[in-house]
């Protein structure tokens, strides 16, 4: 199975990784099924149909699944979360250290980023899964509740659709790790 960094979540663009390019990688791995992490089935159903994830099931051949989560669930978590601990002082540095390094990290990987094999990297991958392995140091709480808990419930989507080795899985770029780290959870 192969997990693929959407375009949409790049949040810039970057040459030589646009939609025509990641369908033409989606059709070279001739998929069976596309699982889609970052829309619900809700959101799905109302895009129009010239939107790029119905596209792609149209144009490689392949079911197109919907898997992503209610994320309202997961911003209000993280809302409150917030509201309720970050009032010391000491709290408030470390969530601003925090953002300093993703600030960082987006402005290096929006450098690095050249196409296909960048975005898809081990680097892109490392740099993000050592963001958040940070983040669950810091604020444990916080990443379980709105990063992990997140992910898990999209994996149970994914897995209800019944993956097989033919599978792509469709990600945001930052969670692309998460998703070939769980991997394992699907079979």
């Amino acid at each position: 199975m192969e997990v693929l960094s959407s375009v949409a979540s790049l949040g810039i663009p970057v040459r030589g990784y646009d939609e025509e390019v990641l369908a033409g990688l989606i059709g070279q791995l001739k998929p069976d099924k596309i699982f889609i992490t970052e829309i619900s089935e809700t959101e799905y159903r109302k895009l129009p149909d010239s939107a790029f994830y119905h596209s792609i099931g149209k144009r490689s051949g392949a079911v197109v699944i919907p898997a992503g989560a209610d994320n309202e669930r997961f911003e209000k978590f993280k809302k409150e979360y917030t509201a309720e601990n970050l009032s010391s002082p000491e709290l408030t540095i470390k969530k601003n250290m925090l953002d300093l390094i993703d600030d960082t990290i987006f402005n290096y990987l929006a450098q690095y980023w050249k196409g296909p094999d960048t975005i898809n990297s081990e680097v892109t991958d490392s740099l993000f899964r050592a963001k958040h392995k940070l983040f669950s140091s810091v604020f444990f709480e916080l990443e379980n509740g709105s990063w992990d808990e997140r992910y898990r419930s999209v994996l149970d989507e994914i897995k209800k659709g019944n993956p097989t080795d033919r599978s792509v899985i469709l990600s945001a770029v930052e969670s692309r790790y998460w998703f070939k780290d769980h991997l394992n959870l699907l079979k």
